[in-house]
């Protein structure tokens, strides 16, 4: 016989794994964001003392601009932590009170994914934008 605990954990597995891809992406957007941040200051730090700073001038504005778009990663994948915690929720009250309003549940999950998808899409954006601001640091791109 099954117990009705046992369908809220098998019902709420899933969720629980994408909120823990969520953790561990988060994780990672953190890092990226905490060394740009550290870059910017050591950048900043150099142009006080060089003369000529074009150089470092071009890298720190990469460096800014991945800041912002690492921001903007952050806040589309809260917005995805959001949405699934509001499918999670929804779908163990929906378990209790014997009611499910599918489209609703199904709205969270699409706005999950694209959110969780967008946030990837800054990611990669960033990692590009790295990619060219260790190219000027290496005098690679003029």
């Amino acid at each position: 016989m099954a117990c009705p605990l046992n369908d809220v954990v098998d019902l709420i597995t899933g969720s629980l794994v994408l909120f823990s891809s969520i953790g561990l992406f988060a994780l990672t957007l953190n890092t990226r964001y905490t060394h740009a941040i550290g870059r910017v200051r050591d950048i900043y730090e150099d142009i006080k003392k060089v003369d000529k700073a074009e150089k470092l001038t071009r890298e720190i504005e990469l460096m800014v601009k991945r800041c912002h778009i690492l921001k903007w990663s952050f806040g589309l994948l809260l917005g995805s932590g959001i949405s699934s915690g509001l499918f999670l929720l929804g779908s163990i009250l929906s378990r209790f009170i014997d009611y499910t309003n599918e489209q609703t549940l199904l709205i969270f999950v699409v706005l999950s994914v694209l959110f969780i998808f967008s946030s990837m899409i800054f990611l990669f954006i960033d990692v590009m934008t790295s990619l060219k601001a260790t190219l000027i640091h290496i005098e690679k791109i003029k």
